[in-house]
């Protein structure tokens, strides 16, 4: 901006004597500190350090602990209770979400304040429509005029730029409650976990660890709780058991999927009370039959954290990982 400034306004400048210039020369510096100053402000809050003490401040900033520190303890009780906590994984999910898009309109509001420092600056140097700053230019006022397209232009862009502030520093406040909210959900969850340690450390004692029978690849206790639902509510389409995947109870051989209908199809009325039917027995007769979890359309049952009832899950995507086509049971 400042390199395309007339040569009749910089005679103007040079022509206004020292005392002019002096007070234009002060109000840049004071203009040109607040931007400086805005821009350290906004470095700060995009360091490491000052986004770790967002994050903080985010989990509670009083000794509670941090979300970092929370997602440390959620993989600890997965591993101390034997098996995917897939409602606490979920919680922790949600909660990292929140968190990351608090984090990205919070950048996103530094970038329009550093903006907006930068537009003030131009418009001062243009003689913007600012009063208080057309009287620092006293004596060079038609100077100014004739720049009225560029001023009006500035104006036009300082105007947008404020709109999309005010959007961003509402969307900011949002952000942070709704993070703030799931880690506070998250902090619960892990309360309640550690809260029922002693319950789930008998279920742990009373059903021992088991190895996947060769050709089944399921455990002896799976294939009673399988055959004891097939017996039951059966027969099934099909009875999905051992899959090779990275993670889960599956590649364990300590879960069965009971199909509802062909996968990826919705299940007819009759077979989705069906999937209710087997969801409740399961939940029933968990304790006698060492059944750790039960999945059915996005919710969760998990005895190791039977006060949270039936939790919902988040989406993932399609019919069959979301278990709307089939029910899943997992045994310890």
């Amino acid at each position: 901006m400042r390199r395309s400034a007339s040569p009749r306004r910089a005679r103007g400048f040079a022509a206004g004597g020292g005392k002019a210039c002096a007070r234009s020369a002060a109000a840049v510096v004071v203009l040109a500190g607040a931007l400086v100053a805005s821009s350290a402000g906004d470095a700060a809050t995009a360091s490491p350090a000052a986004t770790s003490a967002w994050n903080a401040r985010l989990a509670g900033g009083d000794g509670h602990l941090s979300l970092a520190r929370l997602e440390a303890k959620a993989g600890r009780l997965a591993k101390q209770y034997r098996g995917e906590l897939n409602t606490l994984a979920g919680a922790e999910a949600d909660a990292k979400a929140a968190t990351s898009r608090a984090t990205m309109v919070r950048k996103q509001l530094s970038i329009s304040r550093r903006q907006m420092a930068k537009l003030a600056v131009a418009s001062y140097l243009t003689g913007g429509p600012d009063q208080s700053l057309l009287a620092l230019f006293s004596g060079h006022t038609r100077g100014i005029l004739d720049r009225s397209a560029l001023i009006s232009y500035l104006a036009k862009q300082r105007h947008a730029r404020q709109r999309v502030l005010r959007h961003l520093m509402l969307a900011s406040e949002n952000a942070d409650r709704a993070a703030k909210t799931k880690i506070a959900g998250l902090r619960t969850m892990i309360t309640a976990l550690e809260r029922q340690r002693s319950d789930v450390k008998r279920l742990l004692a009373k059903f021992h660890p088991e190895s996947p029978v060769i050709g089944n690849n399921i455990t002896p206790r799976m294939a009673q709780v399988k055959n004891a639902v097939d017996r039951r509510f059966g027969p099934f389409s099909a009875i999905g058991c051992y899959r090779p995947e990275a993670t889960g109870e599956h590649p364990l051989g300590r879960a069965c999927d009971f199909m509802l209908s062909a996968g990826g199809v919705m299940p007819a009325a009759a077979n989705v009370q069906l999937g209710y039917a087997i969801a409740h027995w399961a939940q029933a007769n968990a304790s006698k039959l060492g059944i750790m979890y039960i999945i059915y359309r996005q919710h969760i049952w998990d005895i190791r954290m039977a006060s949270a009832g039936w939790v919902a899950m988040p989406d993932r995507g399609s019919i069959t990982a979301n278990h709307y086509d089939h029910v899943h049971i997992s045994v310890f």
